[in-house]
């Protein structure tokens, strides 16, 4: 064949070849495409493997791609759950609360809406530390389990529920003994009364009620309130008549009285 003849035969077929190229790459790609097959409940075990093996991150990769391919948002929802339990388990509370409270509004009646509220107040409760310094989260901790008690009345988890209640509370009423003792010593009456009286409104029958009374009651002497200082040191007294505070008391009352020596 000709030079010529061929070249102009190459010219009209490189064309047709390179469509050709083209189509095959566009086949194989929409092949590979169509061949991942979605299996959620696969990825979930999947993920809930690596979460036990402490892979958070690897696992969070395959719950967020449940989360973008699920139509039905079945399966979405557990994914966000369990990236909410990724961050708890990983100690970044943080992060697991943005999860949890995500969960929560738009599944609020969900089978699994009393574990994320569960899971969203330990997410505060396991922050608390010092009483100097856990005041907001034993605070919001507290707000989160009695939300739990009161949405969820039946949940699984209101044995251990009560239990955190009290330990926030405890820590609540001992937050509010530390900042009034503090004004206390340091001379600031009206400060402190204020300290004692919420304590002991918002917290009765705490092991610091007895102390706060106390306190309450040389606050309102020092602030020239003797006739509230006598009753608060009477109901001390009348409360805990055993306790060796209320044998200071009764020698307080005595010098506030004028029965005993100045």
């Amino acid at each position: 064949m000709p030079i010529k003849s061929i070249k102009s035969t190459v010219k009209y077929l490189l064309p047709l070849i390179l469509l050709l190229v083209l189509s095959s790459c566009s086949y194989f790609r929409s092949t590979d495409i169509d061949s991942s097959v979605f299996e959620p409940e696969a990825s979930l075990e999947k993920a809930d493997q690596l979460i036990k093996k402490g892979f958070y991150e690897d696992a969070r990769k395959i719950l967020e791609d449940i989360k973008a391919r699920d139509a039905s948002q079945k399966y979405a929802a557990i994914a966000t759950l369990r990236i909410a339990d990724t961050y708890y388990e990983d100690g970044s509370y943080e992060e697991a609360v943005v999860e949890y409270e995500s969960f929560l509004k738009l599944h609020r009646y969900h089978k699994y809406a009393p574990y994320a509220q569960y899971k969203l107040a330990m997410s505060y409760f396991k922050r608390i530390k010092t009483v100097d310094v856990s005041y907001s989260w034993a605070s919001r901790a507290l707000k989160e389990f009695e939300e739990l008690r009161r949405r969820y009345p039946r949940n699984p988890y209101m044995d251990i529920t009560e239990s955190r209640i009290r330990t926030c509370r405890r820590i609540l009423a001992e937050y509010e003994f530390y900042v009034g003792n503090f004004y206390f010593r340091k001379g600031s009456y009206r400060a402190a009364a204020q300290r004692f009286e919420g304590l002991i409104r918002n917290y009765p029958g705490s092991k610091k009620e007895p102390d706060a009374l106390y306190y309450l009651g040389l606050s309102y002497e020092k602030m020239g309130r003797q006739e509230d200082a006598l009753n608060v040191l009477t109901s001390l007294i009348e409360k805990f008549p055993t306790m060796e505070l209320s044998t200071k008391a009764k020698k307080r009352i005595a010098l506030l009285e004028g029965k005993g020596p100045s």
